[in-house]
């Protein structure tokens, strides 16, 4: 009976991650909902679950909250960014779509059209990048882009698994209690999975230019977390 319940047993394990991904996703959504702090949540999320991923979680609501705390003031401001960015062509194409179909031409809106797409791309890793390294708003957003530059068949996958339960729940109403458990967490994990490495060479490099030595050598120095991870 003992080892039904030990920390061994991959299906209590399974079970609590599966509790992990639940509280982190009603935790972001919730945080969500004032606006004010929706970055510091969606930043917390990707921070817990890249914690998660690399076997270095110290619990749900101490790792989630300690990172909402750390980065509101800086993902609040590039929360506004962001939402800039995707709403100026968004707003657009509304526009365009629905008051002056007849009177545009075509081209005009499939150039509105790449245009909110190209925004979406361009912002995808703004939030992972800043639950990670700690750096200016500018160089932030210049290190996402960089990075979706970079990779962009997994910044592409990295947007559609993430906009995905989105658009699904608000045309299948049928699919709202997955989204209240799972839509943000599960998306933002597998977002983990996608850019882990690219991170990990980052951290790297940064490390070296630090003059940090690799894990395992005579001086090892464990990377540093969020304050000491500093790029670009």
């Amino acid at each position: 009976m003992s080892k039904l319940f030990s920390h061994d047993n991959p299906i209590i394990n399974l079970l609590g991650r599966i509790t992990d991904m639940m509280i982190l996703n009603l935790l972001t959504l919730l945080l969500c909902v004032p606006v004010i702090t929706a970055g510091a949540a969606i930043t917390a999320n990707y921070y817990s679950c890249l914690k998660i991923k690399r076997d270095e979680d110290s619990g749900i609501l101490k790792m989630y909250f300690g990172s909402f705390k750390e980065n509101f003031r800086q993902s609040t401001i590039l929360f506004f960014i962001v939402l800039a960015i995707l709403a100026i062509p968004s707003y657009m194409l509304y526009v365009v779509q629905n008051m002056y179909v007849d009177a545009v031409p075509i081209y005009i809106r499939i150039m509105l059209s790449a245009a909110v797409l190209l925004a979406a791309f361009l912002t995808t890793m703004v939030f992972p990048v800043q639950s990670r390294f700690s750096n200016t708003v500018f160089n932030t957003l210049k290190t996402s882009m960089l990075l979706a530059f970079s990779n962009p068949f997994r910044t592409l996958l990295i947007l559609v698994v993430t906009v995905a339960p989105i658009y699904l729940t608000w045309n299948f109403l049928v699919l709202l209690p997955a989204m209240l458990l799972f839509g943000v967490s599960v998306p933002a994990f597998i977002a983990v999975l996608l850019y882990n490495k690219a991170f990990l060479k980052m951290e790297k490099a940064a490390n070296e230019a630090m003059g940090i030595p690799e894990p395992g050598s005579e001086d090892e120095h464990i990377f540093g977390e969020h304050d000491d991870s500093e790029i670009m």
